[in-house]
């Protein structure tokens, strides 16, 4: 049986066991829920999945930034990965949430490229609520 894919989900990357990664996980941990807490009921042409890379001693984002991953036309999923800077900025949460709004943009104009959908304003909808 499949299982439904979520119109926006958060994951993340983590480059390594260090100590300093556990401020990023932790935020990144309590964006998910609010995430998950705020998509009920929500539909969307495409479905987002926002990838946190976060430095650590064994791996580093190759890229600055937001950029388009892997696309499932079959699942209408787009991959969005969001490197995050080594040093982690006081309000982790305010960060996190903008980033996550950054990458919905970032799909949003993919999609419109590609005439999926002109916006995704119920997915910034999802991320205004958390």
């Amino acid at each position: 049986m499949d299982q439904e894919i979520p119109v926006l989900s958060i994951g993340s990357v983590v480059g390594g066991p260090d100590a300093k990664n556990q401020p990023w996980t932790d935020a990144i941990t309590e964006l998910t829920r609010n995430v998950a807490s705020a998509r009920p009921g929500t539909a969307s042409p495409l479905r987002v999945n926002v990838i946190f890379h976060v430095p650590g001693e064994l791996l580093e984002p190759e890229f600055t930034g937001v950029r388009t991953g892997h696309f499932s036309k079959r699942d209408s999923l787009l991959l969005v990965q969001v490197a995050l800077p080594r040093k982690p900025p006081e309000d982790l949460s305010g960060f996190l949430k903008a980033a996550a709004q950054a990458a919905v943009d970032e799909a949003e104009r993919w999609a419109q490229r590609k005439g999926i959908a002109r916006d995704l304003n119920e997915l910034h909808a999802i991320l205004e609520l958390t």
